[in-house]
């Protein structure tokens, strides 16, 4: 009995860690862009492009959360740990040296993942056909426009 305690509770920091998306769960839905180094190109219109459609990118509740190994990790404005940062490259099989970008529901499940910049109206209209972002938009007004 003591053993399998142990063996518990040795794996308490792994599953609390493996949580790091829980937190925005039903509350975000998530565009995670993985870049090799923050200095990355692609990250730079990305970025650009987010700050052109701040408004839209927002009413759908989300957030952006850069992941890389050269400069801190963040989601929104919570830093990420490296830990945490290796661990979602494990999750989603994404090495060290690789681009790529993954949407979140607010489920917290991965909904589409590209290996190239995507257009944001693609990500947008994507998230205009899930079922609760139907409901968010029956709900409220667009304030975008």
């Amino acid at each position: 009995m003591l053993f399998s305690a142990a063996i518990v509770a040795s794996n308490l920091p792994v599953i609390a860690q493996n949580n790091i998306l829980k937190s925005y769960r039903w509350k975000n839905r998530l565009l995670l862009v993985f870049v090799p180094q923050v200095q990355d190109q692609r990250l730079t219109t990305i970025k650009q492009t987010l700050q052109a459609v701040e408004c839209e990118f927002e009413d759908r509740d989300l957030l952006l959360g850069v992941l890389t190994r050269n400069a801190p990790s963040r989601i929104g404005n919570d830093l990420i740990s490296s830990y945490d940062e290796a661990e979602l490259r494990q999750k989603y099989d994404i090495k060290s040296n690789q681009f790529a970008v993954i949407l979140i529901g607010k489920d917290g499940k991965p909904k589409n993942q590209l290996s190239d910049v995507p257009q944001i109206e693609k990500i947008f209209a994507q998230i205009d056909t899930m079922p609760m972002r139907q409901q968010e938009m029956s709900e409220t007004s667009n304030q975008c426009n």
